[in-house]
């Protein structure tokens, strides 16, 4: 019973958050969704437990949001050539103004508009069930998610770049299907949630869902091979629709697979996450 109501009252509360962002055109934080675990925890009994455990990874990512809105303003110099040079290097073309010259049409712009916005959403909600099912391995995700999230942020201080939207002048597409839909979704996502338009390298869209991917490899193996499918739409999503190139993609995997290694290979000597 206490299941069932977990649920119910989760589901009246994301109802009515939906509602409130779309009568005041803004997008759900972190904090919105944790709030809503939260009210599912309550109804388990789970309240304690739950709020000491997501304390220090909802406080440690909302310093980081805090920062990363103010990261462009440290260094004055955007490096755009740099990456544009490497995409050339490595395919001869820019991949992303191949794809928007060749191949784009509205199912690409939608679909492609449907999976960027699962890196608002899927990195909390995965460690929700990490943290229902594995706690041992919620620690070690949250740890690593952080591990890489703070190594971006120092990259984008050190070295911020432009991203094809800018550089290149690629068509921005999600900012077309505001035009379209006649309501400001994604400007309003971009603007609120990612507010550094020069945090492009290394792309934080293609280190989240591959964080999330390997774990779920490491835990159910072959069972969990389906879930590749999410880093793979969000990637071709990603350089598809102006927001990045394909080098900012394997800086992001370079850093969330250095981030996993290093949670894994070292943090347990520390026996992280253990409960009596």
């Amino acid at each position: 019973m206490a299941h069932a109501l977990g649920i119910v009252f989760s589901a009246i509360y994301l109802v009515l958050l939906i509602v409130f962002c779309l009568r005041f055109g803004v997008y759900p934080r972190l904090e919105f969704f944790v709030a809503g675990f939260l009210i599912y925890a309550i109804h388990r009994k789970w309240s304690r437990r739950f709020m000491k455990d997501w304390a220090p990874f909802t406080t440690l990512f909302m310093a980081y949001e805090a920062m990363y809105g103010i990261a462009d303003n440290v260094s004055a110099i955007v490096h755009v050539n740099e990456l544009i040079s490497a995409e050339f290097l490595m395919f001869g073309a820019i991949p992303t103004l191949m794809l928007q010259q060749f191949y784009r049409n509205p199912i690409f712009d939608y679909v492609g508009a449907f999976f960027y916005s699962l890196h608002f959403i899927a990195p909390t909600t995965f460690g929700f069930i990490l943290w229902k099912r594995s706690p041992k391995d919620y620690w070690r995700y949250s740890i690593a998610f952080l591990l890489c999230s703070y190594g971006a942020l120092m990259t984008f201080v050190m070295y911020p770049s432009a991203p094809p939207w800018f550089g290149l002048k690629a068509s921005r597409i999600l900012f077309q299907i505001d035009r379209e839909i006649g309501v400001p979704v994604y400007s309003t996502i971009i603007d609120y949630v990612q507010p550094n338009p020069f945090a492009a390298f290394p792309s934080l869209h293609a280190a989240y869902p591959w964080l999330i991917s390997i774990y779920a490899i490491k835990i159910k193996r072959v069972k969990a091979l389906p879930i590749l499918l999410i880093p793979a739409g969000v990637w071709f999503s990603a350089v598809y629709l102006g927001e990045h190139y394909i080098v900012d993609l394997l800086g992001g995997v370079a850093y969330s697979t250095f981030a996993f290694v290093f949670v894994e290979k070292l943090l347990p000597r520390f026996r992280l996450g253990k409960r009596s």
